[in-house]
């Protein structure tokens, strides 16, 4: 991916980079960069498995929780 910023008339090369910067951070380029950097292992089905579980015993007890504040 290019991402290219033109200098404008009268600005200068500090700005020019800030300007250049902030583009970046709108892309998210950088997160994007970093999230490849490292190679992730691709969660196990035990893995997915039990983290569904905790997401259900979480959704239940939020459920009650809210039903009992009512």
């Amino acid at each position: 991916m290019t991402v290219q910023v033109q200098k404008r008339d009268g600005e200068s090369s500090e700005k020019l980079l800030k300007r250049f910067s902030g583009h970046i951070k709108s892309l998210r380029l950088m997160q994007k960069f970093r999230a490849l950097r490292f190679n992730k292992q691709s969660p196990r089905k035990r893995t997915i498995r039990e983290s569904a579980i905790m997401r259900e015993k979480h959704r239940a007890e939020n459920k009650r929780k809210q039903f009992l504040s009512n």
